[in-house]
């Protein structure tokens, strides 16, 4: 499921922070489970890292994992606090992995957010996330080896 994070329409800015946290409440409710979009995955781990080249703040690592039972959600929001329509979608990259058989992606992403629309500069957020996705595939269903029938001697 892919997150559309872009303004739909002009809206005041004390309801931009309240507007965007239902759309990723929305999108987390609409998510599929991990095991009825990807029945052969049973676990998916995102590890993430996050970069301010502007040297502005620093934001912790974030350690997710999702196991067959949990929501396949894949975006992240922008732990900066002052971003708006910004955030981290992983899903193309995720369900591309899961798709060829990968088990491990890296890269990087850039934060499309804004700091403040409304400045002269129109500010962009631009943070930088960092990830490893490492995927566990459940093991093939080993069936046990036949025991030949034992037979009866006739007496």
């Amino acid at each position: 499921m892919r997150l559309d994070l872009r303004p739909k329409e002009r809206r005041p800015a004390g309801d931009s922070f309240r507007q965007q946290h239902e759309t990723w409440r929305r999108a987390y409710a609409e998510a599929t489970l991990l095991h009825e979009r990807f029945p052969d995955v049973e676990q998916v781990l995102l590890d993430l890292s996050f970069t301010d080249l502007s040297k502005v703040g620093t934001y912790s690592s974030q350690l997710r994992t999702i196991s067959a039972p949990a929501k396949a959600f894949f975006a992240v929001a922008c732990p900066r606090t002052l971003c708006l329509d910004g955030g981290f979608d992983l899903d193309a990259i995720v369900s591309a992995m899961l798709k060829a058989g990968a088990a491990t992606s890296t890269g990087k992403l850039e934060c499309g957010g804004w700091i403040d629309p409304t400045r002269a500069d129109h500010a962009r957020c631009r943070l930088q996330m960092q990830f490893l996705v490492q995927v566990r595939y459940e093991a093939p269903a080993v069936s046990a080896p036949s025991r030949p029938k034992l037979r009866m001697a006739k007496a």
